[in-house]
């Protein structure tokens, strides 16, 4: 049986093999870096929203605080108003 002489190809396909995997690490880093822009991207835009429902949420509350004011000085208003009415009446 004859033996197969060997080409001197390994060497070549070797260093294909190298620049392919030097590619692809090339790729998954970019890749990598674009996946954290836009992670960030979003983790900003979320910010923004939550911001924006914290200042409506407080708004509410603020209103609701001031209307729940205003309700309990009507409501002593609304007594006083009354006393006299009865003051009046009894005389």
């Amino acid at each position: 049986m004859r033996k197969k002489k060997k080409t001197g190809n390994s060497g070549h396909s070797f260093s294909t093999l190298a620049r392919s995997i030097s590619l692809l690490r090339s790729e998954v880093k970019l890749g990598h870096q674009e996946l954290r822009t836009e992670l960030n991207d979003l983790r900003d835009e979320m910010r923004t929203g939550f911001d924006q429902i914290y200042r409506h949420i407080d708004g509410f509350i603020k209103l609701h605080e001031t209307l729940d004011i205003e309700m309990k000085v009507l409501t002593a208003q609304m007594k006083r108003l009354e006393e006299r009415v009865e003051k009046l009446e009894a005389s």
